[in-house]
C-alpha cells in the first residue's frame, strides 16, 4: 500500500517547483517599469503566487500533523527515528522557503513601478496603432472576401450558361434522334412493302413459267403426233 505522506510530498515538490518558476518570472516584471499590459500580467502573477503558496502551506500542515501522530509510535506506521527526522526536515525546510517567498512578494520596491505618463502615452499610441492595423487588415480582408464572392458569382454564371448550352444541345440531339427514328420506321415500312411486292412478283413469274412450260409440252406432243402421222402416211402410200 502506498504511503500517503510520500504521495502528498511529491505533490508539494511539484507545486513548489512551479511556484519558484512563476516567482522568477514575477521578479523580472517587478524589476522594471511596466506597461499597462505588463502591469496586468504582474498582478495576475502576484495573485497566482499567493494562491499557490497558500495551497502548499495547507499540504505542509497536513504533513506536519501526520508526523506528530506517528512520532509517539513510529513502529505502528513502519517508521523509525531517522525517517521521522527526514520527513520533519522536509516540512521545516519547505515552510521556511515559503516564508521567504512571501517576504519577497511583500517587499515594496524603492522606485515606483507604476507606468509613467510617457509610458502610458506610448502604450496608448501603440494600442491605437494596433487598432488601426487591425481595422485596416479587417478592411482588406473584407475587400478580398467581396472580390472572391464576385469571382464566385461570375464562375457560377459561366457554369449556368454552360449548363444551359448543354441543355439546348441535348434537346437538339433528342429532336434529331426522334427524326432519325421516324425516318428509320418509314424506311422499314418501305422495305417491308418492297419485299412483299417482290415476293408477289416472284410468285407470278413462277406461275407464268409453270403455265408456259405446260403449254410448250402440249405443243411438242401434238407436233410429234402430227409428224408421226405424216410419216406413217408417207410410208404406207
Amino acid at each position: 500500500m502506498s504511503d500517503p505522506f510520500l504521495i502528498v510530498q511529491d505533490e508539494v515538490v511539484s507545486s513548489f517547483d512551479q511556484a519558484r518558476m512563476l516567482l522568477a518570472s514575477w521578479k523580472k516584471l517587478d524589476a522594471k517599469r511596466r506597461s499597462p499590459q505588463e502591469e496586468n500580467e504582474y498582478q495576475y502573477m502576484t495573485d497566482e503566487l499567493h494562491s499557490s503558496l497558500k495551497a502548499i502551506s495547507t499540504d505542509l500542515t497536513d504533513l506536519q500533523e501526520t508526523i506528530d501522530v506517528a512520532r509517539d509510535f513510529p513502529e505502528d506506521y513502519g517508521l523509525n527515528a531517522a525517517k521521522l527526522n527526514e520527513r520533519q526536515q522536509f516540512v521545516t525546510t519547505r515552510f521556511k522557503a515559503i516564508d521567504e517567498m512571501r517576504r519577497v512578494l511583500s517587499v515594496q520596491p524603492a522606485a515606483s513601478k507604476k507606468p509613467s505618463a510617457a509610458a502610458n502615452t506610448a502604450a496608448l499610441n501603440e494600442s491605437r496603432a494596433q487598432s488601426e492595423s487591425i481595422a485596416l487588415e479587417f478592411t482588406n480582408n473584407q475587400g478580398q472576401q467581396q472580390m472572391l464572392m464576385q469571382q464566385q458569382d461570375e464562375h457560377l454564371d459561366e457554369m449556368l450558361g454552360t449548363v444551359r448550352n448543354l441543355h439546348g444541345i441535348a434537346g437538339t440531339m433528342n429532336t434529331e434522334l426522334d427524326s432519325q427514328a421516324i425516318l428509320l420506321d418509314e424506311v422499314s415500312d418501305m422495305v417491308d412493302r418492297t419485299q412483299s411486292n417482290i415476293q408477289s412478283a416472284q410468285r407470278k413469274v413462277q406461275k407464268f413459267l409453270s403455265d408456259k412450260g405446260n403449254r410448250s409440252l402440249h405443243i411438242i406432243i401434238i407436233l410429234f403426233i402430227v409428224i408421226l402421222v405424216l410419216l406413217l402416211l408417207v410410208i404406207f402410200t
